[in-house]
């Protein structure tokens, strides 16, 4: 399947690479103590992001038959992000 999908593989690379950076902001902000405004909201955007990631990398174990229809579909959901 791998040898279907290449760019499965870069895909999840940006994808942990996204999480790990998400995470990083969030543990920085909790060191800091005192949150502005701005900083609640920027929590609560990172906070959805991880949660669609976190929804994207679970239809991945159900992808379609179809490697383009599933890549389309990816391609799709990030943009609308």
């Amino acid at each position: 399947m791998m040898k279907e999908m290449p760019y499965i593989t870069e895909h999840l690379t940006s994808l942990r690479q996204e999480i790990t950076e998400l995470r990083e902001m969030n543990a920085r902000l909790e060191e800091r103590g005192s949150h502005t405004e701005l900083d609640r909201t920027a929590l609560e955007l990172r906070t959805k992001r991880l949660h669609e990631i976190k929804q994207e990398l679970s239809q991945m174990l159900n992808p379609p038959d179809d490697p383009k229809v599933w890549w389309e579909w990816t391609r799709r959901s990030h943009d609308q992000a």
